[in-house]
């Protein structure tokens, strides 16, 4: 059956959005081609192909083909206008895209315009896709939902990957396996996914219980991935969602069985959390009893041990500087691996160290006898940089809380937050919080943010390694320093106008966007790569332009 060129361009405008929402998981140049494709096909959609025909058959010579180049160029440009004129008429779309427009503001307080002009580039999903999406004609719901199934089975496909990856390769880090897309972003499509496939198995009516118990068994293989990859982030993400959602679900349904389930639930799930929290934290401090006075001088093998009895560091309750026979152990160790007990691990932390960490941990001494004991993956392990048996575990809720503990006891000590991804975190916030000090009005603009770490951090005399001076890691104050106080206001409003006015609050699929958005605002950089920016320019701009229905977090039967 023939079509018509009208619907081939909405063919094209659906499939580019279908091209973009695919490669979110997986490529960075699809999330480009597909961007340029749809771009490409709004110009196409507005451009005057009558006129230019027209022209042309009028008099089909060489000098009105020449003449056709100027008007083509003509026509081109007056299609863009228009649809920026579409754009403008549209104030929800037109604000969340200001965002882009203080990028470009904030050039006139920049000096590194290399990296101005690059952040420009990160950033310009921003302004095209809520101009693209807002201007062109709206989905229905049957529509949406398919996009939302594609995005579940591109997760789905990538999270099967990614374990195939994990399975055959012995990663120093197991988040570099998504190396071409964060790690942070892949869990918060995971996160999305997982809340949409919950409102596919909750709403009555939407599928058959096959297809029910299909989304059930996705479900299922994505919370498993959560664990088995280590996604400590993914876990929170979802945590988070849950204990912002249940209670708005508390408080907008009007039944009452479901409200006193839902209030059971909570009551639960935070009683369960400050009780294991609790447990953790005693059991970290918890110091195993040693009698100072009895320790031995002696290895097995006649060498003297050291012992620090001043020093009260301890991981899993035994002293860390008691029982120390330096000569041994690096004997024993260059037996037993390639790389020397004087060099760094493979996370650029000293062997020696981690080893000394890692026997702690496990309550032997540090002698040759314990180097030998050490089964062959334990030794990978500590190669690795892995100082604590307990952080072996594929998924550790004790472990991360343990690492946590270490590196704040370490921080408080030391003074050095780095090897703690939290304490470095808060380093990150306290040269942020220096910066917007000083630079409260303006910001440094965009391209300067990068110089004004690196001065900040020299200005604090941080201890933290040269290689780990890094941004703000929290996405309001990148926006604080880049822009200052008014810009920072703005991107709030940006953010919460275009919801506001156009009632979608309560709308289930942007409130569970919104509320994974800034959950990883609050803890990284999101929109300062390209992945994260397009995740979060995609989303909100389908969610809130794109759908001509929204789905309310409950029915009114409910």
């Amino acid at each position: 059956m023939a079509i018509t060129w009208k619907q081939f361009e909405r063919y094209w405008y659906l499939f580019s959005l279908a091209v973009i929402i695919a490669s979110l998981p997986f490529s960075k140049l699809g999330l480009s081609i597909g961007q340029m494709m749809m771009a490409g096909g709004w110009i196409v959609e507005r451009f005057d192909w009558r006129r230019l025909i027209a022209s042309l058959h009028e008099r089909l010579t060489l000098r009105s083909v020449l003449n056709s180049v100027p008007l083509s160029f003509f026509l081109l440009f007056n299609g863009i206008v228009t649809g920026f004129k579409q754009f403008a008429k549209n104030r929800p779309a037109l604000i969340f895209s200001s965002i882009f427009l203080f990028h470009i503001l904030g050039l006139f307080f920049t000096t590194d315009f290399d990296y101005a002009f690059k952040d420009l580039r990160t950033k310009f999903p921003i302004l095209l896709l809520p101009l693209l999406l807002s201007t062109s004609e709206a989905i229905d719901r049957k529509s949406f939902y398919r996009y939302m199934f594609l995005f579940v089975l591109a997760v789905l496909v990538r999270s099967g990957y990614n374990t195939w990856m994990i399975s055959i390769h012995h990663f120093v880090d197991i988040r570099e396996v998504s190396h071409n897309v964060s790690h942070i972003i892949f869990s918060l499509l995971l996160t999305l996914s997982i809340y949409s496939l919950l409102f596919f198995i909750f709403n009555r009516g939407l599928l058959l219980l096959w297809q029910k118990g299909l989304m059930l068994l996705i479900l299922t293989w994505f919370i498993i991935y959560i664990i088995t990859s280590q996604s400590f982030t993914g876990l929170s993400v979802t945590l988070i969602t849950m204990l912002v959602l249940i209670p708005v679900l508390i408080f907008k349904t009007r039944n009452r069985l479901m409200k006193t389930i839902l209030i059971l639930g909570i009551l639960v799930i935070i009683t369960g959390l400050f009780l294991s929290l609790r447990s953790f934290v005693r059991n970290y401090y918890h110091v195993n009893p040693v009698d100072f006075t009895k320790l031995d001088q002696k290895t097995s093998r006649g060498n003297p041990y050291i012992h620090n009895v001043a020093s009260t560091q301890t991981e899993n309750g035994n002293y860390l500087w008691i029982y120390i026979q330096w000569d041994e152990m690096r004997g024993a160790w260059q037996k037993r691996s390639r790389i020397s007990f004087d060099s760094l691990n493979k996370k650029n932390e000293t062997v020696a160290f981690t080893i000394v960490r890692y026997l702690t941990s496990k309550g032997w001494r540090k002698d040759a006898d314990a180097i030998e004991r050490l089964k062959p993956e334990e030794v990978d392990a500590i190669e690795k940089g892995i100082a604590n048996y307990i952080f072996r575990d594929e998924f550790s809720i004790r472990g991360r809380i343990y690492e946590f503990l270490w590196g704040f006891d370490n921080y408080r000590e030391t003074g050095n937050p780095t090897g703690s991804t939290l304490m470095q975190r808060f380093e990150f916030w306290k040269a942020s919080v220096g910066i917007i000090s000083e630079n409260w009005i303006t910001g440094v603009g965009t391209g300067d943010m990068n110089l004004a770490f690196k001065a900040q951090y020299e200005k604090m005399h941080t201890k933290l390694s040269p290689d780990q001076r890094w941004r703000s890691h929290n996405q309001f104050l990148s926006i604080f320093i880049g822009f200052g106080l008014f810009g920072f206001l703005w991107f709030l409003f940006s953010l919460c106008y275009p919801p506001f006015v156009l009632h979608r609050f309560d709308d289930y699929f942007f409130l569970v966007f919104l509320i994974i958005s800034v959950s990883s605002m609050l803890a990284g950089d999101t929109i300062e790569t390209q992945t994260g920016v397009s995740f979060f320019a995609i989303f909100y701009s389908l969610f809130l332009f794109t759908r001509k229905e929204k789905d309310p977090i409950f029915h009114q039967d409910i």
